[in-house]
Formats: structure tokens, sequence, C-alpha cells
């Protein structure tokens, strides 16, 4: 998804990128920008995905990678790039686009786990997609223990492989990203943070398309009990998640704590 019209890079009082973990509120985030300036969810993802795996693979080197980042902007002459795949690229994109900001959307480990499972499960994953997923989970390095009998049985991922992407998420936009030009947000603050969003992007709050604010519902209606038991899930939380969690989620005690964040007004 695109909104608002080409322009170029002189023309742009606004450079920002979305930094944030999969199904963590980047396509309302898109709504919410869509008109404050020109924004794409996930624009050219295929080459953005094959750009990371290539060097990842030693296929590009660094400065290939952020020559073909600067490109790729020129053409698409972007306020707001808005995208999972973003955090991948955190080492190149301060040093590509060194006046950017850049919004970390953070979701808490819970429903995360069951949205991004779930969103697996109900969608068709193309091989090259598959792929992917096989290098941002790692199953080599985090395998199926007890409790992920289910997990397996459906062919997703351990527990543990899903926590560990969202630790690596957040510890990498940590240490990254400039502090002075990164905002961090809670996917839940979605709904309520617009004076602020627009106060760190320095837009008009009215610029912003409040009714745009939650895109890209869920399609699966499965439940996350029936995937894990919410005892295995909260004690691989605890064990691989405790200090991001403590850092940003430290009112949260478990599965349906965290369930009570999306239904609070």
């Amino acid at each position: 998804m695109t909104t608002g019209s080409p322009a170029g890079a002189e023309s742009r009082s606004t450079r920002a990128f979305c930094v944030g973990q999969a199904k963590s509120g980047t396509a309302s985030v898109c709504g919410l920008l869509s008109g404050a300036g020109r924004a794409a969810h996930e624009p050219q993802r295929a080459e953005t995905l094959g750009a990371i795996l290539a060097e990842s693979r030693g296929e590009m080197t660094a400065e290939e990678v952020r020559a073909w980042l600067a490109e790729r902007d020129r053409r698409l002459g972007l306020d707001y790039d808005i995208a999972w795949a973003n955090q991948f690229l955190v080492h190149h994109l301060p040093a590509v686009f060194p006046e950017a900001r850049f919004l970390v959307l953070v979701r808490d480990p819970y429903t995360w786990v069951g949205s991004v499972a779930g969103h697996l499960l109900s969608r068709e994953i193309p091989p090259a997609v598959r792929d992917f997923l096989d290098w941002w989970f790692r199953p080599d390095e985090h395998p199926f223990r007890p409790g992920d009998e289910e997990m397996e049985a459906r062919e997703l991922y351990s527990v543990e492989a899903f926590l560990s992407a969202w630790n690596r998420h957040i510890d990498r936009c940590a240490e990254e990203l400039p502090a002075d030009r990164t905002l961090v947000l809670r996917t839940r603050e979605l709904r309520t943070c617009h004076e602020r969003l627009a106060g760190f992007l320095e837009v008009p709050a009215a610029s912003l398309a409040s009714g745009q604010g939650h895109l890209n519902r869920r399609t699966w209606t499965g439940r996350l009990e029936d995937l894990v038991d919410p005892a295995h899930l909260e004690a691989e939380v605890r064990r691989v998640c405790a200090g991001n969690l403590a850092r940003h989620f430290a009112e949260v005690g478990g599965l349906e704590e965290a369930r009570e964040l999306y239904r609070r007004p």
C-alpha cells in the first residue's frame, strides 16, 4: 500500500522509517501517516527480503546494500517507509539516511507469538518466503522443546524460536538506531499516540488519519491455547524475554494480562 504523490528527495521535509516487528501494527502506522506525506507499507518487499538474504550469505557487500537502499529511496520518493523487514536493515539505515527518524513498534511477546503463528497458519507461504522465515527464526538454533508438540505438528517454529526473534528485534533497534531520533511505541498505544507521534515527526497532529489506525486485522480464528499450553508459553517468555519484558511490559504478568491491554479503552 502506497499513499500520497511521488516526490523528489529534495522536496521531502520528513524522512522516517517504521521499524516494527511483523504483526505489530505496521499497516496501522501506514494508515495513520497516509495524510501526512507519501507513505508505503512494505515497499518492494520481495526485493528487500532478497537483499537481506543476499548480504547474510555474502552475495552482497554492506556497501552494495547501502547503495541499493539509496537508489531505491530516490526511486520511491517516500516520506515514510514502513516495513517489518526494516528491522534487518537498522545497521544500514542511519548511515544511508543520517537525518532520518525511526519509529520502533513493540508488541508484547504473548499476543505476538499468537498473531504470527496464526498468520502463518492462515496464509499460503511461498517457498521464497519460507526460506526467509527459516533464516529469521533459526530453527536449527532453536529446536522444538517439550511443550512445542502442536507447533511442530503444524510445521511452525518452536516457542523459543519465535521469542528469540522478538528479543533480537528489540535489542537490534536499541543497539543500532540513534536514541535522539528514535521513538518506541507499544502496539496498543497506536490508538492514543497521535499527538506524541506527530510531535516526534514534526507534522500537524491533524494530518494523521486517525480513522485509519487499525488496519490488517487478524484472519486466523484459532486460539493460541490450541497451539501451546499457556504455562509453557509463560515459562518460555520468562526464560527468553525477561529483560525486554520488564523494560517494555512490566505490567504484563501472562497471556491474559497481555490480552487485557487491547481490551482497555
